[in-house]
């Protein structure tokens, strides 16, 4: 009877976690953004909050670990998504299809690329 209860509550969850697919959602594009790259939960995440709105965070998986430097002032395009009903996100997602930082950034945070560019 355990075993049973069991399988019923692992085919449960694994339902729900699919029925929350988090896949992106295009809303609208975005170009020539600076923004300021903030370190969250220890380091452990980086929002993207753009200069013109600080209340706006963008949360991207294609930010280089490179630019992954709290304080870091950079310019990005792409395509901000939407965010899936019954999901908390720590910010909008953002497919960015190009990054880059100035000289002055470069310098000062010691980086190797100024751009990064995506497909």
């Amino acid at each position: 009877m355990k075993n049973l209860l069991l399988i019923v509550v692992c085919a449960l969850t694994i339902f729900s976690a699919k029925a929350q697919a988090t896949d992106f959602v295009p809303d609208k594009p975005v170009s020539k953004v600076k923004a300021t790259v903030k370190a969250m939960a220890a380091g452990e995440t980086f929002l993207i909050v753009p200069d013109d709105n600080p209340n706006g965070r963008y949360v991207s998986a294609q930010l280089p670990e490179e630019y992954k430097k709290d304080g870091l002032q950079i310019t990005f395009s792409g395509v901000v998504g939407k965010i899936p009903p019954n999901v908390r996100m720590m910010g909008t997602p953002l497919k960015i299809s190009s990054v880059w930082v100035s000289k002055t950034e470069r310098k000062k945070f010691n980086l190797k690329k100024a751009k990064y560019t995506f497909k």
